[in-house]
């Protein structure tokens, strides 16, 4: 706010003159841009060096996996869209704590939390109830694996 006691003499020859040097407005331009980053949840990095670091990270473990299936002689584990495992990025590589249940189409909340069941796969709490018999079992919509109701674990995010 002192600065423009000195307007009308010009800002050049006051002491309040080196806020005009042209690296302090790229220094808030790139500040300004990590937080709303941030608040957004998106990455600040471009999305082909994002892709290229998370493959990076990944690729040992799912080396590993298609080196157990070879031994075991298991075919069909990657005919599908999805990974066969659980990769874990760290949390500097997430961007999202939305979740859509795919069953539903619905987005997750604090009355309806995606919950994990024991097969791995991930669904909405009301589908998970839609899918539970009179006998408190649930067959996964994904997969052939039967549980229990008490096997379905909340997530967290």
């Amino acid at each position: 706010m002192g600065c423009f006691l000195f307007c009308h003499r010009g800002l050049e020859h006051s002491p309040y003159s080196d806020l005009l040097d042209p690296w302090h407005w790229t220094d808030v331009a790139d500040v300004f841009a990590r937080d709303a980053c941030k608040l957004l949840g998106l990455s600040l990095e471009s999305p082909l060096g994002v892709s290229l670091s998370a493959g990076c990270v990944a690729l040992p473990q799912l080396l590993h996996l298609r080196s157990v299936m070879v031994q075991r002689q298991v075919s069909d584990i990657w005919s599908r869209d999805e990974l066969p495992c659980e990769v874990n990025l760290g949390w500097d590589k997430r961007y999202h704590s939305v979740f859509t249940c795919p069953i539903l189409r619905q987005q997750t909340s604090d009355l309806n939390p995606p919950v994990r069941l024991a097969c791995g796969h991930t669904i909405s709490r009301d589908a998970m109830k839609k899918l539970v018999s009179h006998s408190k079992r649930l067959k996964c919509p994904y997969c052939p694996l039967e549980m229990l109701e008490s096997d379905v674990k909340d997530i967290k995010f």
